[in-house]
């Protein structure tokens, strides 16, 4: 049998995970508790490691560390995939792949065994739990991972003494599993449902807009909150349907805080627009809207500029909201002429901005 070992009363924790890291690394198969269940794992570039795997679980998937480090091995990834794997992973989300999608990438680097072995369709997960976490900073490469079972006990009792170790952490997070898609012509289909929805994982292929200004209470509040309108009035919809059809719009500030307002100007604006900003909240551009976003525009060329010198890989998604790349001024401590000149000139980029989106017929 396995050595079973009890996480959360462990003498020391770290020991265990260092043990951990040196069976994988030795070629032995050990169980290990995900946000979604419990799997066996191995090295991912032992090919004798994976075939003894691949003799206990009929289903195995390639687990690299990171969402970085999977697009690295599926290098030629459409938008919708690259969507589910930056906003689905790290998570409970499994994707299937035509074995065809890793060529190129780092795959190449694993023996030719293992890729045989893994199959086609090949199988990605990169989990969000903190154990396999860590333990993959003492492992170098992927590692593969079995099928998922509901608890400790029941790998335990599958393994007959096929494992090194035994990781029991008690019950998983999400114990409904994990949702597998299988992914062809970058457009996804449900394999397996689990802790993910079908609506949640149409959402994590929305088109993304975030409206950037100072201090998220004057311009890009009104810019986000007017998008959502015009954007609900063309789809013949209401605007807290739109991210099931497939747009979710957001804004937020390069020197915002928490928790702040709307301008009251801001505010009463909308209110003549039949819109309510009474319940805006100022927030920051973070990392986290940063890589989720697919269209960033600013107010001005200086906030495209800050945008630009902490994210320069974002070139090509971050734009100046105006057509002609002319600066929006900012109408704070001005009158309502001047908020009233703000909102016509964002309402009238707005227009062309829409006029690119791709619609949902």
């Amino acid at each position: 049998m396995a050595e079973v070992i009890q996480y959360g009363t462990a003498d020391d924790q770290r020991d265990v995970i260092h043990r951990s890291a040196q069976s994988l690394t030795d070629g032995q198969i050990v169980g290990l508790p995900l946000e979604s269940g419990y799997v066996l794992a191995v090295h991912g570039v032992s090919a004798e490691a994976v075939a003894r795997l691949r003799e206990i679980s009929d289903q195995i998937a390639l687990m690299p560390r990171s969402a970085e480090d999977a697009a690295d091995f599926l290098p030629e990834l459409g938008r919708t995939a690259t969507k589910l794997v930056s906003r689905g992973w790290p998570g409970p989300v499994v994707l299937e792949f035509a074995a065809g999608a890793t060529e190129g990438g780092l795959g190449s680097a694993l023996p030719e065994s293992v890729l045989k072995t893994l199959g086609d369709p090949v199988a990605f997960r990169v989990s969000g739990a903190t154990i396999p976490a860590e333990i993959a900073r003492y492992v170098s490469g992927p590692l593969v991972v079995s099928r998922e079972f509901a608890s400790a006990k029941e790998l335990e009792s599958l393994l007959a003494g096929q494992a090194a170790l035994l990781i029991d952490n008690g019950e998983p997070q999400f114990p409904t599993g994990a949702t597998v898609l299988t992914i062809r012509d970058d457009s996804w289909s449900l394999k397996h449902l689990g802790v993910v929805s079908e609506s949640n994982v149409r959402r994590m292929t929305n088109e993304v807009l975030v409206f950037v200004c100072t201090g998220n209470t004057c311009r890009s509040p009104m810019a986000e909150a007017l998008c959502r309108d015009m954007l609900a009035k063309k789809l013949g919809v209401n605007p807290d349907e739109l991210p099931d059809l497939g747009f979710f719009v957001a804004s937020a500030g390069v020197a915002a805080g928490y928790g702040s307002p709307a301008s009251p100007e801001s505010a009463e604006l909308m209110r003549r627009e039949g819109i309510d900003l009474s319940g805006h909240e100022s927030q920051p551009l973070s990392e986290r809207l940063l890589n989720h976003a697919d269209f960033v525009y600013t107010m001005t060329r200086g906030h495209r500029a800050a945008v630009l010198a902490h994210r320069p890989d974002l070139e090509n998604r971050v734009r100046v909201l105006s057509q002609d790349g002319s600066d929006i001024p900012d109408p704070i401590g001005g009158g309502m002429q001047e908020y009233e000149q703000c909102r016509d000139a964002i309402r009238k980029h707005l227009e062309a901005v829409l006029s690119e989106l791709p619609l949902p017929e």
